[in-house]
Parts: structure tokens; C-alpha cells; sequence
């Protein structure tokens, strides 16, 4: 995991987890996007998440709800 930054500009690993978390249920602000974008760029780890997290998305749309749409 990566250090605070402390200009406030690039979040902890934590915080990159929660923005990639919250962006699959709301649109993120253009600066949450902007400081997710930046964690992504140095944080390989984060990087990972974020795929996977977008494979789960891709799946679950794919998956038949209960009325079978």
C-alpha cells in the first residue's frame, strides 16, 4: 500500500479502494476520478482491484435477474 500523500492530490490505497467501490453505484466528481486515475497510475495493486472489480460488473450485468431479463 502507498503513503498518504500529503498535498491531497493522490489518495491512500484505502481511499482508491472506496472511490472504485462507490464509482459502481454513483458517477464520481470529476476530482475523485481525477485522484483515482493517479493512485492507478503508481499503485499496481490498486490497478488489480480496479479490474477485477470491473469483471464482477461485467458479470452481474450478464447474469439473468429474478424475472429472468
Amino acid at each position: 500500500m502507498t503513503k498518504p500523500d500529503k498535498t491531497g492530490l493522490k489518495p491512500t490505497c484505502r481511499e482508491a479502494h472506496r472511490l472504485v467501490s462507490e464509482g459502481m453505484d454513483r458517477e464520481l466528481s470529476f476530482v475523485e476520478r481525477t485522484r483515482l486515475r493517479l493512485h492507478l497510475m503508481v499503485c499496481d495493486g490498486c490497478t488489480r482491484f480496479n479490474g477485477q472489480m470491473a469483471l464482477l460488473r461485467t458479470a452481474m450485468r450478464r447474469f439473468p435477474d429474478e424475472h429472468g431479463k
